[in-house]
């Protein structure tokens, strides 16, 4: 597919990548984040009075209510958004190499508990805890994963990158996104008692390396929301590190990635191109 020349691409080109060229709107799609943006705050002060009355509930009131409201947003803009965020989620990226971000998240729990032995946490039995009902966690955060990646990159991602770079976007984002997040601080949460500090870090962090997959992948919510599974599912494996300390190592590490994507993939993420930037999509025939 030529990149600087649109015109020239075939059907199945266009058809694969519409979610990334998004139509000429008045009014631009600011807007459309900033109603977003808003009514997920909203969302955040309805699970903050919720914490209290039903704190297992609020994290999947926090993951699958904003994609709620962009199905909504989606429907009043028109222009075919609605299909095209439905086709994000089965998208698979043409470079096959992009497969290997889903190791990511493995190498990333592994390095946790590697740190943690290094700062004297003690090797016997670090995987004690590791029992076959660990393998439940990744299918219980499988849903909320993919919720949370349609709207946060599959939505606004692509509309904010109408106006900025994909990295000022992430950054951006994250805001809102980290308040959703420190909710579940709130006591009766599920985070209740957690310092502050290693939610916020890592969330900046996971916004760097989830647009960096979204944007690399050509907009594959698919891929993007794998790997926040995988950032979820694979805690299990840090299980019997002490608590605390994998709590603050995780989120230094997670940093540390991000740092690296930023250095790596700088020039693609730091670049304001008008619209999302293209990456080939699988032919037709290879997503059937």
């Amino acid at each position: 597919m030529n990149l600087d020349n649109p015109a020239r691409a075939s059907s199945a080109d266009r058809r694969g990548s519409d979610i990334l060229e998004l139509a000429p709107r008045e009014g631009g799609y600011v807007t459309s984040v900033a109603w977003f943006v808003g009514l997920c705050l909203g969302l955040a002060v309805v699970g903050a009075a919720a914490t209290m009355a039903a704190p297992a509930l609020v994290p999947f009131l926090l993951a699958l209510g904003p994609a709620a409201i962009v199905v909504v947003l989606a429907m009043r803009e028109g222009h075919g958004a609605l299909g095209a965020l439905k086709r994000s989620l089965t998208r698979r990226p043409a470079d096959r190499r992009w497969y290997l971000v889903l190791l990511l998240p493995i190498a990333w729990a592994l390095a946790v508990v590697g740190v943690a032995v290094v700062l004297g946490e003690p090797t016997e039995g670090l995987f004690a805890e590791l029992t076959p009902t660990a393998l439940i966690i990744p299918l219980v955060v499988l849903l909320p994963a993919f919720a949370e990646e349609v709207a946060w990159r599959g939505f606004a991602v692509p509309r904010l990158m109408t106006v900025m770079s994909p990295l000022r976007a992430a950054l951006l984002l994250a805001v809102p996104w980290t308040a959703l997040h420190l909710v579940l601080h709130l006591p009766g949460g599920v985070n209740a008692g957690a310092e502050l500090w290693p939610s916020v870090l890592s969330l900046f962090a996971y916004s760097v390396i989830l647009t960096w997959a979204f944007v690399g992948t050509g907009g594959s919510v698919l891929i993007t929301a794998l790997v926040h599974t995988g950032l979820n599912g694979t805690v299990p494996l840090m299980w019997g590190v002490n608590a605390e300390l994998s709590w603050a190592v995780r989120a230094v590490i997670a940093a540390v990635i991000a740092i690296a994507v930023v250095a790596v993939a700088g020039k693609r993420l730091g670049a304001r191109t008008g619209r999302m930037p293209v990456a080939p999509a699988a032919p037709l025939e290879a997503q059937a």
